[in-house]
């Protein structure tokens, strides 16, 4: 989902200050990322999660309060 983010795994590894190989090996569960990684990715895909709910919530507000 970071990929997706951010837009690719190269990208990921610029994120996070890694290589683009230890990306990938995260990627495909060949190795697991060290903790301070990994919770920077949670609080990325958190980050992205809590912005796009507040978004909707807008969007369905404003919805709401046109007169019909």
């Amino acid at each position: 989902m970071a990929a997706e983010i951010l837009g690719d795994q190269e990208a990921v590894a610029t994120y996070l200050g890694a290589t683009p190989e230890m990306v990938a090996s995260w990627a495909t569960g060949a190795a697991e990322p060290a903790i301070d990684f990994f919770l920077r990715l949670v609080e990325l895909i958190e980050q992205k999660t809590v912005n796009a709910a507040r978004s909707a919530t807008v969007v369905r507000s404003r919805r709401d309060e046109t007169p019909r």
